[in-house]
């Protein structure tokens, strides 16, 4: 159904017009100035002619059949006009108008009917409220659009949900000489969506990379699924706006309040593979690199230069980008060393001097991209004017063409007067940027893609000695209790079903129970409040820690009872456990039919101080829980530091693997926190020291 939409045999104008400053008319102007390879029919009610093209008073009139169909009518004429559409045999309309769900009250009405009038007739909608597509496909030429940014034909696909974020990318792309394969911005997606764009385009030949700007996902899971697939084939670049959040609003846990508003969207980004950018010249400039170049097989990088400075901001910038700059092999220095100046350094990045010409610049572009330890070139070349820079780059370009390696050109020059060696670069499909930061940041996104295509597929552990019934029955009783919150014994007995650690501990209501409870337990011991109302306990004084002997016990609790009267809390006694742990945080938050958030990062009391945190998606794999715990800046306090052991990792990695599993077989957990986790040396497993877990209930 999406060729009716992206390759349509004829298009239809309803609210056609001859004022030149109105949608109506810009649509029938692209159609034109594009050349459009089909019938346009322009529809308005008292009109004869809209420029030189007969106009019909109703779509219903045109003689000939319609396959797509632009409505640029009042919001309120809209429910008639598709159905007016439908009649006539219309496959798809694309509604420009605005005034729906994004206006909210009657708006939102209107395109609850436009949705019933699409799916009962059979018509799909793309938008409303939005800009349209284009095809620059010599054998369609569809401008089906009312902006004005001119496109040069190529091999980028750009979908935008933001039409005005859209022909900024568009726009620049013109200014970098960038083809566009096809564009949409559909704005409000009642019915057409991002995925099934994306996935449209995944098996288009012609294109080779898909740019992605996203507000909002409202089905996060199919994209996910979507995503994943197309990614698989050719490199997707995504770009999320909206990302701060003013307040963690509603959220009863810690994972909550430390997830940002994008969080969601990067991680799904991450998993399907996507290359995530917060910049749209990043993006662009990246772009035009993936349009042009082969996808590197590594991430090992050869830098060739003729000048010191701009060499070492290149290595900088992909050094940091998590990309290697390897030693070059034996042979390949033996051979730089043969066709270079003496003075030359022949090392990676390979300076070959100011002074290089055609015939050094070939000798190193070849040596590299024979060299089995470099999977991509960045080649630095300012252009001296007593060298043949023309030279230079045809000898570069006559390489490039065959090589199975990209070659990136950062040419830091004046482009008047060395336009010819530009054009020359240009033409070979060799893309070159003006600064070494530019060039190497594209390159950076070209291995961060070649990483996440090539991860390889590893599926969640499986666990014989988990008890998925007990935590069941639990979480029903809960519910039946009408609680929202699992008590805490229930909770640490959630966590025993699937093999993770915590204290011994019991949940008491007075002082003598209390006593009973740490006589039974051994002192030291923590007491701990117990209440739905009271989240983070140690900030609310609710936590006692070390207590000794029943003196100490009884006036923690006389100064709890006072403190939480109001709130009429149980208590939780438990083992106080010491030794040399470090403290993480484990927490996992329910997103929609995407399922569970997982959390890791080092935890306690300061915990959204330092937002030190990682996220994967439940069920992990035990390389992605490796993952998400090496991920932190802190993780070389786990590793160990001043004379410390470090903590057992791999345990500390099956505890990750056994939580996400908990949470992705009860999906009815809406939030949960293991905070603070005690981790300790090699040979002692993890233990959760505080535990909280949220449930849905028929209210939430």
């Amino acid at each position: 159904m999406l060729d009716s939409l992206f390759r349509p045999k004829s298009v239809a104008v309803i609210g056609a017009s001859n004022r030149r400053l109105t949608i109506g008319y810009r649509i029938i102007q692209n159609l034109f100035d594009m050349e459009f390879n089909g019938p346009i029919y322009p529809v308005h009610p008292k009109a004869s002619f809209i420029k030189n093209l007969p106009a019909y008073p109703s779509i219903t009139d045109v003689p000939q059949d319609v396959e797509l169909a632009h409505i640029v009518v009042k919001n309120t004429m809209v429910p008639q006009i598709l159905r007016d559409c439908a009649q006539k045999g219309v496959k798809v309309a694309i509604i420009n108008t605005a005034g729906f769900k994004e206006i909210g009250g009657d708006g939102i009405e209107i395109e609850k009917e436009i949705v019933r009038i699409g799916k009962e007739t059979g018509i799909r909608i793309f938008g409303p409220n939005c800009q349209g597509v284009m095809n620059t496909d010599p054998l369609i030429r569809a401008y089906c659009n009312f902006t004005f940014t001119r496109l040069i034909p190529g091999h980028i696909s750009l979908l935008a949900q933001s039409g005005g974020v859209g022909e900024v990318i568009n726009n620049r792309l013109y200014e970098l000489e960038a083809g566009i394969r096809m564009y949409a911005s559909n704005g409000n997606a009642c019915d057409v969506s991002i995925p099934e764009i994306i996935e449209y385009w995944g098996n288009d030949p012609e294109t080779r990379v898909i740019l992605c700007h996203i507000e909002s996902l409202p089905d996060p899971e199919h994209f996910y699924r979507v995503a994943k697939a197309v990614s698989k084939k050719k490199p997707i670049l995504g770009m999320k706006t909206g990302r701060t959040r003013a307040g963690a609003k509603a959220v009863s846990s810690h994972t909550g309040g430390l997830m940002k508003a994008d969080t969601t969207v990067e991680l799904i980004f991450e998993e399907a593979g996507v290359v995530s950018f917060r910049d749209e010249e990043e993006m662009c400039q990246a772009a035009l690199a993936f349009s042009r170049l082969p996808v590197p097989k590594g991430n090992r990088v050869g830098i060739i230069t003729n000048t010191g400075g701009p060499g070492i901001i290149a290595t900088d910038e992909v050094i940091e980008a998590g990309c290697e700059i390897p030693d070059l092999t034996e042979d390949t220095q033996k051979s730089l060393k043969e066709a270079l100046y003496p003075e030359a350094i022949v090392s990676n990045p390979v300076d070959v001097l100011a002074t290089a010409g055609p015939d050094h610049y070939m000798a190193a572009t070849q040596a590299l991209l024979q060299d089995d330890n470099i999977d991509s070139i960045l080649l630095n070349f300012i252009t001296p004017f007593f060298v043949d820079c023309e030279g230079v780059a045809r000898e570069v370009t006559a390489l490039a063409r065959d090589a199975d390696k990209p070659i990136i050109g950062i040419v830091m020059t004046e482009k008047t007067g060395w336009g010819k060696t530009l054009d020359t670069f240009s033409q070979a499909g060799i893309p070159t940027y003006d600064f070494p930061e530019t060039g190497a940041k594209a390159l950076a996104a070209m291995t961060r893609y070649a990483m996440l295509a090539n991860r390889p597929e590893e599926a969640p552990p499986a666990f014989d000695d988990i008890d998925p019934k007990k935590v069941s029955s639990i979480i029903e009783q809960t519910r039946s209790a009408g609680r929202s919150f699992v008590p805490q014994n229930d909770a640490v007995e959630m966590l025993a079903a699937y093999g993770i650690g915590s204290p011994k501990a019991q949940q008491v209501s007075d002082l003598d129970r209390a006593l009973e409870a740490a006589k039974q337990i051994g002192y030291p011991v923590v007491l701990k409040v117990e209440s739905e109302q009271v989240v983070h306990k140690s900030d609310a004084g609710g936590v006692a820690l070390n207590i000794k002997s029943d003196a100490e016990l009884k006036a923690a609790f006389g100064k709890m009872s006072d403190a939480f009267a109001s709130v009429d809390p149980s208590y939780l006694v438990a083992q106080f456990v010491t030794g040399d742990g470090r403290e993480v945080i484990l927490g996992a938050k329910k997103e929609g039919t995407l399922g569970h958030v997982m959390m890791f990062g080092l935890g306690g009391v300061f915990v959204e101080v330092l937002r030190d945190v990682s996220f994967g998606l439940a069920p992990l794999s035990k390389s992605r829980a490796d993952e998400m715990i090496e991920r932190i800046k802190g993780f070389p306090i786990l590793q160990g530091i001043r004379g410390q052991a470090p903590i057992d990792l791999e345990r500390l990695a099956g505890m990750v693997t056994r939580l996400s599993r908990l949470v992705a077989d009860h999906p009815s957990i809406e939030e949960l926190d293991l905070n603070p986790v005690l981790t300790f040396a090699q040979g002692t497993s993890p233990v959760a020291v505080d535990v909280r877990i949220k449930i849905e209930t028929p209210a939430s």
